[in-house]
């Protein structure tokens, strides 16, 4: 095997067949947000404009791509200490990351190519930080339990906690399941939308020639919701290049709910294998009496099982009312690796030494994240 850095546009583009080849090849990795479209995009409108720069791994069996470790480099700040990164693309549109690799090779082989080539350019970072990791993904197992080279250092702390439905037996069993509150707390929401006396309407914008409609819906109320004034990730841009490719492949929908024609809140999903990952949510705060985004919930999950769905992924984010409607949860690690470069060592001592004393110093609880810490 042999490995080398993607850095330049010019050196990815020609990727995207063996990417998406890749990516494809395992069940783990079979999503939407996985492929080189949203990564590629997801980098240039979020990642480039804070000055980060591709620093992909790319491994080799002769001239045959096996294996893709998507991370960019990137310099962080601490007080006045800066220190240089290497990270996967986190800009607020990757729920969770991995690595890709060839379903006729040997997985870990393919890790351990990846991770050597990294240790060998280790004079280019002070901290890996591999983020959101699924803790059921075999490249999760490699990095925390596997033997890997001298001379490194690794945290482990609990990543996002991604809550999600089974779309199994029917929709009213479903609700029969929920506890007492949150089933009486959809169906009361949507009783009021639908007694507003005004004119309603759900739609579900699925085809390519649909999608300029539904992107517009999306931009407006986006553009009134809650997201828009505390800067959540979001970039026109960025739906307007991407959403047209996925539906091209069926691998995107967009549900709208409108009031008196206006459109008051959207969901949009990426789907692939019968598992849809909501991807972007927002709501009109004009409307907020009527409870817009459960209300799109409850018609979208009606929609999703007359399909024949399998799984409603809420994703990365997890607020209150997602938890309150989950029948399970996708538990993700974040890692952070260290060398024995002096600038490395200090960065492990201060996460692992001073920051806890200064915590016990001033009588703040533990970090509820960190899970283990490990030499090698």
């Amino acid at each position: 095997m042999n490995t080398r850095f993607i850095t330049t546009d010019a050196e990815l583009l020609p990727l995207k067949k063996d990417w998406d080849r890749l990516v494809a090849c395992r069940p783990e990795t079979d999503m939407p947000f996985y492929s080189w479209d949203w990564f590629y995009r997801s980098w240039l409108h979020f990642g480039k404009p804070k000055g980060q720069e591709l620093s992909i791994v790319a491994v080799y069996e002769a001239d045959r791509l096996i294996g893709i470790l998507p991370l960019v480099r990137g310099q962080r700040k601490s007080s006045k200490f800066a220190y240089r990164i290497f990270s996967f693309c986190n800009t607020g549109m990757m729920p969770r990351n991995t690595m890709y690799t060839d379903s006729n090779q040997n997985q870990e082989s393919v890790y351990r190519a990846a991770w050597n080539h990294l240790f060998d350019h280790r004079s280019l970072w002070d901290m890996l930080e591999l983020a959101n990791v699924p803790e059921t993904s075999p490249f999760h197992r490699f990095v925390s339990e596997g033997e890997h080279r001298p001379g490194y250092a690794l945290i482990q702390h609990r990543g996002f906690i991604a809550p999600f439905i089974e779309l199994t037996n029917t929709l009213e069993d479903y609700f029969n399941s929920l506890s007492r509150k949150p089933r009486q707390d959809i169906r009361s929401r949507v009783r009021r939308f639908n007694e507003s006396g005004s004119s309603r309407l759900v739609r579900f914008f699925e085809n390519s020639d649909e999608m300029e409609e539904g992107l517009e819906c999306l931009e407006t109320i986006h553009a009134n919701s809650w997201k828009e004034t505390n800067g959540n990730p979001h970039h026109p841009q960025f739906y307007q290049e991407v959403v047209p490719i996925l539906a091209k492949m069926k691998e995107v929908k967009i549900a709208v709910a409108f009031l008196d024609n206006v459109p008051i809140s959207v969901w949009c999903a990426l789907c692939k294998n019968g598992t849809y990952y909501a991807c972007f949510t927002a709501y009109d705060m004009k409307y907020r009496e009527y409870s817009p985004g459960i209300v799109l919930l409850n018609y979208q999950l009606e929609h999703l099982w007359k399909e024949g769905g399998k799984v409603f992924d809420f994703c990365a984010t997890t607020y209150a009312y997602k938890e309150k409607y989950a029948t399970g949860h996708q538990h993700h690690s974040t890692f952070q690796v260290f060398h024995l470069g002096l600038r490395s060592r200090l960065i492990y001592g201060a996460k692992t030494f001073l920051l806890p004393l200064v915590r016990r110093i001033m009588r703040k609880p533990a970090d509820k994240d960190f899970i283990a810490k490990r030499r090698g």
